[in-house]
């Protein structure tokens, strides 16, 4: 303890417990045998959304058209030899063939849209693991990096310390390292709780404390945008055709054929007749017969559609252009930083030699060994960058995890 009151600032004291011990428990954390799926499947299963969804209050007839009907009427003669009239009816409202056809469609639809929504439902929460987990991944790459540099920021403190107890060296550069010292230890804080922050994020999205322990996916198979395959896209084509199937449904051309069962009884004075028949009321939708209404509500779901799909087809493939220009990009500067890492390690060995034989400044040997540091921790940010890069892309193309 002495030690520290002698070469680190009294205000830093405090951090040091934390700034120690929180990276390691937080690191702990991150170690699992999770995998991205196993968290969507998670995400997927927390609050009500993941509740299991009971049976659909409604179920189509695959023939009535609605509910039948029940009718009676009784009509008493006031004449002494007049017939009483009793009539009970049973209307059957009967779906039409193009009823029928349009519902078998909408039923096949039904399910495709269940589906496609259920792509839409993991498409999105992969957007959100995608984002924290890579989120966390760049902070704590950071995090490290600036562990590196403490370290080193120390063990020069510790021998400056000895310089300037032995009267072999000012006091200048102690404090100048001691400087940094705080500089760099207020960055690997912010670091820190970039990382936490990122972490909660990803735990209340999955429900998990513990991040998959490898996040890295396979690139797209082609840089060619998908398009057809997008959920979102599909969801809005598969909603656009079941609005036509309803328009159809309900359009003229497939009114409802009405059946009736008849009874009636006939009382008359000193004779009672009973009476039954069957009738039909068949639309003859071979007319060309349409309400304007059908036709401008066609009309309106075609021009919703076309520009919804325009509107979402560009966000999404403007997206994934976007990202295929970051992906060469970061390629190509991650081939320039490899050539720079190599570089820095020279410059490192380099540097030991000199400070041995004292022929450069303490200053700018401080500076130079930061600046090595840096270049390496360029260098892994811009690895990490690449592979969320991918993720991304991957997310814009519409493919879940």
């Amino acid at each position: 303890m002495k030690f520290l009151e002698l070469t680190v600032p009294g205000r830093l004291l405090a951090w040091l417990p934390g700034l120690l011990l929180a990276p390691q428990l937080l690191l702990a954390q991150s170690i699992s045998e999770l995998t991205l799926e196993d968290a969507l499947a998670a995400a997927l299963s927390t609050g009500v959304a993941g509740e299991e969804r009971g049976a659909p209050p409604y179920q189509a007839s695959s023939w009535l058209a609605g509910l039948p009907s029940l009718s009676l009427s009784y009509l008493d003669s006031d004449e002494r030899y007049g017939t009483d009239e009793a009539e009970l009816s049973i209307n059957l409202p009967v779906k039409s063939g193009r009823r029928r056809s349009a519902d078998k469609q909408l039923n096949a639809l039904g399910v495709e849209l269940d589906d496609v929504s259920q792509r839409q439902r993991e498409l999105y929460y992969s957007g959100l693991i995608r984002e924290a987990v890579w989120s966390y991944q760049l902070a704590d790459t950071r995090r490290r990096f600036a562990a590196d540099k403490r370290q080193l920021l120390l063990e020069l403190e510790r021998r400056q310390s000895e310089l300037v107890a032995a009267s072999a060296a000012s006091r200048y550069s102690l404090l100048l390292l001691q400087m940094e010292l705080v500089d760099v230890e207020i960055a690997q804080q912010d670091y820190l709780q970039e990382a936490r922050r990122w972490l909660e994020r990803y735990r209340s999205v999955t429900g998990l404390g513990t991040l998959p322990a490898d996040i890295r996916e396979p690139a797209p198979a082609t840089d060619l945008f998908p398009g057809d395959q997008h959920p979102q896209l599909q969801g809005l084509e598969l909603a656009h055709r079941q609005r036509l199937q309803m328009l159809r449904a309900n359009s003229a051309q497939a009114a409802d054929w009405n059946f009736s069962l008849n009874a009636k009884n006939l009382d008359t004075a000193g004779d009672d007749e009973q009476q039954y028949g069957l009738g039909v009321e068949i639309p003859l939708s071979a007319l060309p017969v349409a309400r304007q209404a059908d036709d401008s509500e066609w009309r309106s779901a075609e021009r919703d559609y076309l520009l919804a799909r325009d509107q979402q087809l560009r966000a999404v493939k403007d997206s994934w252009e976007q990202l295929l220009i970051e992906q060469e990009t970061l390629r190509q500067k991650q081939s320039l930083l490899d050539r720079s890492e190599a570089l820095a390690g020279r410059i490192a060995d380099q540097l030991s030699q000199l400070q041995a034989s004292n022929e450069i400044a303490q200053e700018i040997l401080l500076r130079r060994m930061m600046d090595a540091i840096d270049t390496r921790a360029e260098v892994a940010i811009n690895r990490v960058l690449i592979d969320q890069n991918n993720a991304m892309l991957r997310q814009a193309a519409g493919m879940s995890l």
